[in-house]
């Protein structure tokens, strides 16, 4: 019912309007948002985008602040001058384009049976509710010969923000033609929730890092709001079957679905489909990237903050690991700046996911390592070759006494040998790395 009250205003307002100004102060200071203000979305992004650009130039070409600012003072003068002119011939083009508007007339909506409709939108993945959406904003725009509408826009592109303006159009219809019945309002207003709550379930994992932690979750809550309202849909489908046969008795039901919903059913499979064979090894390669990342935010940061909270500053650790797995470093930053991210920005990933378990786990870690620093020091007393050594005395010593930062200090010292010695770390990160190692053509 929208463009039927602009209609009435824009109408009322060009009967009463004086002679556009030639130069107007509100659009000088507003500029581009004058227009937008204005109901001109066209103009607003042209207008917009024109001086962004033109001002980009100019900051480019000159390097100068002050052109890009003289650019944009042009803008907003010129702006001032056609603004009002532009606002009026904009009122009596909407003016024409629908003066035929008529929402008085009853629209006779897209007709599917309600199975039909729930298993096209299950087996496309989604796709068909929005082609249904298409296809009765395409009845509302014939019917009620609303220019102003544009079905592909306003049903497949930006669906989900159009979905209860279409839902209290149906509803007016339906009760004119009395075919309303119970909880109508209940079930449209269900889905016009539910089907933008599925597109930002599906889009926060792609926003917000931390939503790796909750992705059964989320995924849950996707399946459980898709189940709904496929649900919700074929209900308010029934109430415009009902309305569509009594508004033209000679409307007989499609006994099966057109080539177009077959099209569409399949397009959405196919999407499908090729996002779950193209996702499979992307999420694989991910996981090793992953695997990769958690391996040396451990050994370069885990080590040295643990150590840290023993009292123990470990320095040499980390810059025997970066020299000694260089290579290894070198492939995962190629692998991380088609996200514009390096290691160490990654790294903060880890660094919120296991802030929590991370000392345990290098604790346990650090005792397992104790036996070697054991041998590392004992080698180090027999070389020295210190008097009255006795290498039982030591060992039986060494490992009663030995410290949390003596372990830290002794593994920062033997940073070398204690890498080297320990192949199966070595295999585990070489290989992991080499699965994200991009292949040669």
């Amino acid at each position: 019912m929208h463009t039927e009250t602009k209609l009435s205003v824009y109408q009322k307002e060009l009967k009463d309007a004086s002679a556009p100004r030639r130069f107007s102060a509100y659009a000088f200071v507003f500029n581009s948002f004058y227009f937008l203000a204005k109901g001109m979305y066209a103009w607003f992004a042209g207008w917009f985008a024109l001086g962004t650009a033109l001002a980009a130039t100019t900051l480019i070409a000159f390097g100068s602040w002050t052109a890009a600012a003289a650019v944009l003072l042009v803008m907003r003068t010129v702006c001032a001058f056609i603004a009002d002119r532009l606002r009026l011939q904009h009122i009596k083009n909407f003016i024409a384009r629908n003066q035929n508007v008529n929402y008085s007339r009853p629209v006779i909506f897209y007709q599917l049976p309600t199975r039909q409709l729930a298993a096209a939108a299950f087996l496309s993945g989604g796709l068909f509710e929005f082609y249904w959406l298409y296809k009765n904003w395409q009845a509302v725009r014939k019917d009620a010969r609303d220019e102003e509408i544009r079905p592909f826009w306003q049903g497949i592109v930006f669906g989900i923000f159009f979905v209860w303006p279409l839902m209290k159009i149906i509803r007016l219809n339906l009760n004119r033609s009395k075919t309303e019945g119970k909880h109508f309002t209940a079930f449209a207003g269900g889905y016009a929730v539910l089907l933008p709550l599925q597109a930002a379930l599906g889009v926060v994992p792609l926003l917000w890092t931390g939503a790796q932690n909750f992705l059964p979750l989320l995924w849950a809550g996707y399946l459980a709001a898709w189940i709904v309202g496929l649900f919700l849909l074929a209900a308010v489908q029934k109430r415009i079957n009902f309305h569509d046969r009594k508004s033209n008795r000679k409307l007989e039901m499609p006994a099966f679905v057109g080539k177009a919903e077959i099209a569409v059913v399949l397009l959405g499979l196919a999407l499908n489909l090729g996002l779950l064979f193209l996702r499979m090894p992307a999420e694989q390669n991910d996981e090793n990237l992953g695997l990769a990342l958690g391996s040396t935010y451990r050994m370069m940061e885990g080590y040295p903050d643990f150590c840290r909270k023993q009292g123990y500053e470990m320095t040499n650790f980390p810059k025997v690991y970066a020299k000694y797995f260089a290579p290894e470093i070198k492939i995962i930053n190629e692998r991380l700046q088609p996200y514009g991210l390096t290691m160490e920005q990654a790294w903060t990933f880890f660094r919120i996911k296991l802030e929590k378990v991370m000392d345990e786990s290098i604790m346990s870690e650090f005792m397992a390592l104790k036996p070697a620093i054991i041998e590392l020091i004992v080698r180090q007393y027999k070389q020295e070759k210190v008097e009255n050594f006795d290498e039982a005395v030591a060992r039986k010593f060494l490992n009663d006494e030995i410290t949390l930062p003596v372990l830290c200090s002794e593994t920062d010292r033997h940073a070398q040998e204690i890498i080297d010695s320990n192949k199966t770390y070595q295999n585990f990160i070489r290989q992991t790395v080499n699965a994200i190692r991009p292949q040669q053509p």
